[in-house]
Order: C-alpha cells, then structure tokens, then sequence
C-alpha cells in the first residue's frame, strides 16, 4: 500500500519550511501520515532542528493534529532548535489563541517574517 504525500519540504536558508498538501488535517490517517512524513526529514543525529510550518493551504486541524504538533515542539527544544508556524487562517488562529497554544508555539503572520526569525 502506497503512502499519500501529506507534505511538501523547501530547503531555505539552511532550515526546513513544510507546506501541507491536505486542506484539513482532521481525520486520523490524514494526521498520522503528515506527522510521519514531517518526523522522515528531520535530523536525527541530535542537531538542532529548524522547522517552519506553513499553513498557507490548511483549513481545519483536528485536536489529534494539535497534540503531534506539541509533541514536535517537545522535539525541537530537545535539540535546541527553532519551530515557527505560519501562515494561520484567522480560524486556525482563533484555535491556537483558544487552546492557549499560542503562548507555546512561536507564530508567524507569513513564511518571510517565519524565516527570517532564523537569522
């Protein structure tokens, strides 16, 4: 059985910017193998991890997607490395500020702003 892509990976500036193929990331394979695919690109030899994820497509997220995300998080600061989020709908930003995820992600309005942040 063949795996969806989930994900699109741009190398710039030396960090990793994922974009989303999926407008909602809600049901549960959807979720897994998004949160698989991002896990297959980062380093695992203990470098730090710089990730920007852009949202930019994304129209729905399932708690599911949110708990992967925090796991993420948990990763990169592991490393001491950076994760920025970007590119949020005012939907996908009214539930980051609702679930108080917004204290813990670092979010960015657009990809330039995320990227820059880097440097």
């Amino acid at each position: 059985m063949s795996v969806t892509p989930r994900i699109r990976v741009q190398e710039v500036d030396g960090l990793k910017v994922v974009r989303f193929l999926d407008h909602h990331l809600f049901d549960e394979r959807t979720v897994r193998e998004a949160a698989e695919q991002i896990a297959a690109i980062l380093p695992n030899d203990g470098s730090p991890i710089r990730l920007v994820i852009d949202f930019s497509d994304v129209d729905l997220i399932s708690s599911t997607f949110l708990s992967k995300l925090i796991l993420l998080q948990r990763r990169v600061d592991g490393t001491h490395g950076k994760l920025r989020l970007c590119e949020l709908s005012s939907v996908l930003e009214q539930v980051f500020r609702t679930s108080n995820l917004d204290r813990l992600f670092k979010i960015d309005r657009d990809q330039r702003a995320a990227v820059e942040s880097f440097q």
